[in-house]
């Protein structure tokens, strides 16, 4: 940190650290000092500042998501302009995106995938009613708090819908986003709207729930293809485990056609909270085959109910479907009344879990091969229900007659409340059943004491059934801060708190081996013998500083900040006779320096050729204001003046041009005059001579 103090935005905003690189900009975690609160900041890449292009969709981007109040959508709060580059104020979210979960935790249990893509639909549905299609929803854009709350981040791609702006942030035809996630319309470079983000939404529960994407390939190009051309492999195919109804709505999101996926996000959500209400078939087969069993009238379905018409099949008369009956059974009566037309089930609900998009599956062998043997073990299994009832009845003997393989002894479930969990589990283990533990917080049991179980005492299960205790971890303990501790230090904090510990590291201006980070949160609840993962700093990274002589100051700007260095203060001006005026001269510290990553540089401009104030020389000798004039860097230019002979100015300085005080560039020229004596004057001599005439007298 520099005497200048830290970086701070619009005299506002000051950067703590770096968080984060998106696909045109670097986020850094800041502090509000106005409503003191932390914040995200995001500051355009110096590359991208001076284009035009980028620059529009940036400040698009803030006022299009400033308008967008959600509580699944980051909100923004400013934006602005400030060191030759555009920044963007955001909710800091706490967390981790769905891409890191991923990658640390795999695939997600169904019910929480579907969670997780409700919220996301949420959001998008008032993204859309607002006019604004996201473009690249990724797993990379969806933010999970600490406390588990869904965010969706980065409209920055955003463009608006018909009747918005006079002009979108793309022309049709152009491609954006990331290509695991494209639509085939964004693929195709087709005009997009809402039903767009739900296929990427698509992609995204399918990764939820799968692990990986349902296209993969070499290039992004590759995989664009993939997106137009080829029919995702459905869930159940890949050997999935998940109710035939999630099932249905992620391939219905994953439609080629768009008219074929759910026309809005609310549709979306509304099918994901049937599912999450319990609905795990798709409704319509199993209501059908009940209403048949009882002889009654087929009712219409109501307008909350969802059809498989995959599953609706033209009448069948009775006499054509094999059946095992026992013999005191009614026979069946056929249902009556109109029968339901598949393809009127199917427009008539279209926004349910029907998905038909592509030609009809080139596996139908398969699929009848399955369904034979399905019903040769379905009238095994009735023939066998027959055969049971009647030895009931003393038909077909008695019980005892039974072979002994067929006998399966249950096991009464003992009841396991009150106890220590090491026993209970060895008591199950004892008597064939797997105990599965789950640890809960409970302030009224004591740790490790066994508060609840399912199923409950009483109840006979087969053998190798799990048997779930509910074990107390004792009052809800909150994790404890160790943010600027030393890594000794942290660990023997999260150690005496009761929980483990792992240790990441990462280049950071922190000292090294202080905490910069730690997960979950400080004040988070988290079950002692829980992991908290710190990341310690490595101190900051060596970088040297570039070699900006004669650049301008958007260039240095630009180069320090792609080099990892921020700029400190106003740059300083120097005159420089080599370096025309408005560029660098050097900076402070000197180029080729080693310093730390995000260490302060000043920057030195140059106003140009120096300026010198002309000294007074008249009524110096020459010499003396010729010496003069070249000891302040100017150069004399010597003229004479003639003066009387005899006159004191001879050989002084009469008069001087540019005037004495007045500001010329260095080595300007200053012409002096200097006073030079005329020619002697000539002088005239006269003499007078004096005739004396004497007269002698003579004595008479």
């Amino acid at each position: 940190m520099s005497d200048q103090g830290p970086t701070v935005f619009n005299g506002r905003y000051e950067l703590l650290r770096h968080i984060a690189r998106g696909g045109m900009a670097d986020v850094y975690l800041a502090r509000d000092e106005l409503l003191d609160r932390e914040v995200a900041l995001k500051v355009l890449f110096p590359e991208f500042a001076n284009d035009p292009n980028f620059v529009e969709r940036f400040r698009r981007e803030a006022q299009a998501a400033a308008n967008l109040n959600h509580a699944n959508i980051v909100g923004i709060y400013d934006w602005g302009q400030e060191r030759g580059t555009y920044y963007i104020v955001m909710e800091h979210v706490s967390g981790r995106s769905m891409s890191d979960v991923l990658r640390s935790t795999g695939p997600l249990q169904p019910d929480r995938a579907a969670e997780i893509a409700s919220d996301v639909a949420a959001a998008l549905s008032t993204a859309h009613q607002a006019g604004l299609v996201h473009r690249d929803i990724k797993p990379g854009n969806i933010l999970i708090s600490d406390g588990g709350d869904v965010k969706v981040a980065d409209f920055g791609i955003a463009t608006a819908l018909a009747g918005g702006t006079d002009a979108g942030l793309t022309q049709h035809g152009s491609v954006m986003g990331t290509a695991t996630y494209f639509s085939p319309e964004q693929a195709q470079g087709k005009q997009v709207d809402g039903r767009s983000d739900l296929y990427s939404l698509g992609v995204v529960l399918y990764e939820m729930l799968t692990g990986v994407p349902p296209f993969q390939a070499d290039t992004p190009v590759a995989v664009a293809y993939k997106h137009v051309q080829e029919r995702p492999e459905s869930l159940s195919d890949r050997g999935l485990n998940v109710a035939r109804s999630l099932n249905a709505i992620t391939m219905k999101l994953l439609a080629k056609n768009p008219a074929n996926r759910y026309p809005t996000a609310e549709d979306l959500r509304s099918d994901l909270g049937r599912y999450l209400a319990g609905a795990h078939q798709v409704p319509g087969a199993a209501a059908g085959a009940a209403a048949a069993a009882k002889g009654s009238v087929e009712a219409k379905p109501s307008s909350a109910e969802l059809v498989d018409p995959t599953t609706v099949q033209p009448a069948t008369p009775a006499a054509a479907v094999p059946a095992v009956v026992p013999a005191t059974a009614p026979a069946p009566v056929a249902p009556v009344g109109p029968v339901l037309d598949p393809n009127a089930l199917a427009a008539h609900y279209a926004g349910g879990y029907y998905y038909d998009d592509e030609p009809p599956r080139r596996d139908d062998w398969k699929r009848t091969v399955a369904l034979l043997v399905g019903l040769g073990v379905l009238i095994f299994i009735l023939g066998f229900l027959t055969i049971a009832f009647g030895r009931q009845l003393g038909v077909f003997g008695s019980d005892d007659d039974a072979p002994a393989e067929l006998t399966i002894d249950k096991i009464d479930v003992p009841r396991l409340i009150g106890m220590q969990v090491d026993e209970a589990e060895a008591e199950l283990r004892a008597l064939g059943l797997v105990p599965v533990r789950t640890l809960r917080q409970n302030a009224n049991v004591a740790v490790n004491e066994v508060f609840d179980q399912t199923p409950p005492s009483g109840q006979r299960l087969d053998p190798g059934a799990e048997v779930e205790l509910f074990v107390s971890t004792g009052e809800a303990l909150t994790v404890p801060t160790v943010l600027a501790l030393s890594q000794e230090e942290a660990i023997a904090a999260l150690a005496e708190a009761g929980y483990e510990w792992d240790v990441e590291s990462q280049a950071d201006i922190a000292e090294l081996g202080l905490v910069i980070a730690q997960s979950p949160a400080p004040g988070t609840e988290l079950a002692p013998g829980e992991s908290v993962t710190i990341t310690v700093s490595t101190g900051p990274e060596q970088v040297l500083v570039p070699d900006l002589e004669g650049r301008t100051l958007t260039e240095a700007f630009n180069l320090l900040s792609s080099a990892g260095f921020r700029v400190d203060g106003e740059p300083i001006e120097e005159p420089s006779e080599e370096i025309e005026e408005g560029l660098v001269i050097r900076t402070e510290p000197a180029a080729n320096s080693l310093l730390s990553a995000g260490a302060p540089i000043r920057i030195v401009i140059s106003t140009g050729i120096p300026q010198v104030v002309v000294p007074t020389v008249v009524g110096l000798f020459a010499d003396t204001a010729l010496a003069t004039l070249r000891n302040v860097g100017l150069e004399p230019v010597t003229q004479f003046q003639t003066v009387p002979f005899g006159d004191p100015q001879v050989g002084l300085v009469i008069d001087q041009t540019p005037p004495n005080f007045e500001e010329v560039p260095l080595g300007s020229e200053v012409v002096i005059t200097v006073g030079e004596a005329g020619p002697e004057p000539t002088t005239t001599t006269t003499t007078t001579t004096t005739t004396t005439t004497t007269t002698t007298t003579a004595a008479p």
